[in-house]
């Protein structure tokens, strides 16, 4: 699966990257940046500032790759670890805790695939609302990002929490 998360990951970057790249010379010099909870625009601002969601988008990409690289050299300090039983599962072989640091690489490439469909739709529902397609940005315009995200977790949170327990009685492989 993480094969097909760094393919929609990269995707979903490359789409917000060109969606604002695209968009921007078209754009009026004052746009809506911010919505209220109603869908309307609470804060205008320059033009330039649909690139925060092109940076957060990145930087939140590199921060999280970064973090499902470094998972297993968080076990050589286990004060930083929170898992559940953390002192039984670091007494396993290498290659039996892999599963679960496997299991945590690929929640956190699909977390940030959620992240970077959120900031797709946010971006693709702005200049909606510049190019007065829509009054306002409607829920229903990121709403999908937000269910991604809450079945990532509903998905992987439960395996994430049962699996140490699982390997150290050895019915996970």
């Amino acid at each position: 699966m993480r094969k097909v998360y760094d393919i929609l990951n990269t995707l979903f970057l490359a789409l917000t990257t060109y969606t604002v790249l695209s968009a921007y010379p078209a754009l009026p010099d004052r746009i809506p940046v911010h919505f209220g909870i109603s869908g309307v625009a609470d804060r205008w601002g320059s033009k330039s500032e649909l690139f925060i969601f092109v940076a957060i988008s990145w930087g939140l990409t590199i921060l999280f790759y970064a973090l499902t690289l470094s998972m297993p050299r968080l076990a050589r300090n286990p004060q930083y670890l929170n898992i559940p039983h953390k002192w039984e599962f670091l007494k396993l072989p290498p290659e039996r805790q892999a599963i679960y640091w496997e299991l945590i690489r690929e929640f956190m490439t699909a977390m940030t695939v959620s992240c970077n469909l959120i900031f797709f739709l946010i971006v693709r529902g702005t200049l909606h609302v510049i190019q007065k397609q829509t009054a306002g940005l409607p829920f229903k315009d990121v709403a999908a990002g937000l269910v991604a995200m809450a079945l990532v977790m509903l998905v992987y949170l439960p395996r994430m929490l049962t699996i140490p327990k699982k390997l150290i009685r050895g019915d996970e492989s």
